[in-house]
């Protein structure tokens, strides 16, 4: 075979791995902007759900407990509310009083009741931690519209009095407790219009 073909068979070579590189090149930047447009986007191409946390903590709350008899016949204290201001104005309670369920009300109108799926002991004399799923009971809009959790945190205090008690002298005691109040929302993002090309952003 002649020097001349040769050099030219290489020189097609060289020519073939470069444009197999320029493919793959486009291919991969290609698929990883494709990846990137996803980002913050559902399956079905709407705006992806985004969790938002804020806290609350109680300025001033009580748990209230009933003296109430028990299986064996004895008198002891069980849970029949809680009444408790948070900060942001959010209002704690039961809706109904020795059957729940716990409440939150904000000053828009929004609200939430909840049901508790886990307990976390805090000791003796404190109240639980608690995680709660939540259920919308108020208006649509405002500040726990969204709201799909609760977690009652940081817990002092609150825990019903031990030992028997007496129907007559003391049907109800509260007892203060200090606690911090997690609301979990899911919200969907709004997507942020593309800037029209050729013009520029600043204002």
């Amino acid at each position: 075979m002649s020097r001349k073909r040769t050099a030219t068979r290489k020189k097609k070579l060289v020519w073939l791995i470069a444009g197999a590189g320029l493919v793959t090149g486009g291919f991969a930047a290609a698929t990883g902007a494709g990846f990137a447009s996803q980002t913050g986007v559902a399956a079905d191409g709407s705006p992806a759900p985004v969790e938002r946390t804020f806290r609350a903590s109680v300025i001033s709350g009580v748990q209230i407990y009933a003296c109430t008899q028990q299986t064996d016949g004895t008198f002891a204290f069980t849970q029949r509310g809680v009444r408790a201001t948070l900060q942001g104005g959010i209002q704690h309670s039961f809706v109904n009083p020795n059957s729940g369920p716990p409440q939150w009300v904000a000053r828009d109108g929004s609200a939430v009741t909840g049901t508790v799926t886990s307990k976390t002991p805090r000791g003796p004399g404190n109240i639980p931690e608690l995680e709660l799923t939540a259920t919308q009971s108020g208006r649509t809009t405002g500040k726990l519209a969204e709201v799909v959790r609760i977690r009652r945190l940081n817990t002092s205090g609150g825990a019903a009095p031990t030992g028997p008690c007496d129907p007559v002298k003391t049907p109800t005691t509260e007892v203060p407790y200090r606690a911090d109040y997690e609301f979990v929302s899911v919200c969907r993002q709004t997507p942020t219009p593309a800037a029209p090309r050729g013009r520029s952003q600043a204002a």
